[in-house]
């Protein structure tokens, strides 16, 4: 792939550094259906990816999630709405 990695100082696994977002995560529990509970302990963020205000741009980091129901790998980034305010509308 072409990646590096860092040790996390946080948990026990790699940082890629060549991703601009990084969640560092312990895990405190998993249940029988397959779920797993964790505690976010860091977060890494490159100014790469920060909007005008310092906070993370979803246009400029344009992750991509994967959904299980079938499979597949989604790119996502373009807002569509703000939480508190599309519902406003509707009172």
């Amino acid at each position: 792939s072409g990646f590096t990695t860092t040790r996390s100082s946080h948990v026990n696994a790699p940082l890629i550094n060549e991703l601009p977002v990084a969640l560092e995560c312990k895990l405190l529990k998993v249940v029988p259906d397959g779920l797993y509970f964790g505690e976010i302990v860091n977060v890494s963020i490159d100014e790469s990816v920060l909007d005008e205000n310092g906070k993370l741009s979803m246009e400029k980091f344009h992750p991509i999630v994967f959904e299980t129901a079938n499979h597949g790998y989604y790119d996502f980034g373009k807002c569509v709405g703000q939480a508190f305010k599309c519902g406003m509308s509707l009172k």
